[in-house]
């Protein structure tokens, strides 16, 4: 991952691999990290320990890329 490898833009939020639901980035004050994790219920998409929000939504997009590529 590049230094400024491009997040997307920052003001919406990002959709899960599986389900492409809206998946928020929040902050986890115990651990002063930040993390995402699918909000459906029966969906077991999660990402954590990221040291930004930038590098947290990176990951969930090369995530959702790499799922996508799968079946190809």
């Amino acid at each position: 991952m590049g230094r400024r490898e491009y997040a997307g833009d920052m003001r919406w939020g990002w959709q899960c691999p599986r389900c492409d639901a809206d998946v928020p980035v929040d902050s986890d004050p115990h651990s002063e990290t930040f993390y995402w994790a699918c909000p459906v219920d029966d969906c077991p998409s999660v990402g954590f320990g990221f040291s930004s929000r930038r590098r947290a939504r990176i990951a969930l997009r090369e995530y959702r890329e790499a799922y996508q590529n799968i079946y190809r």
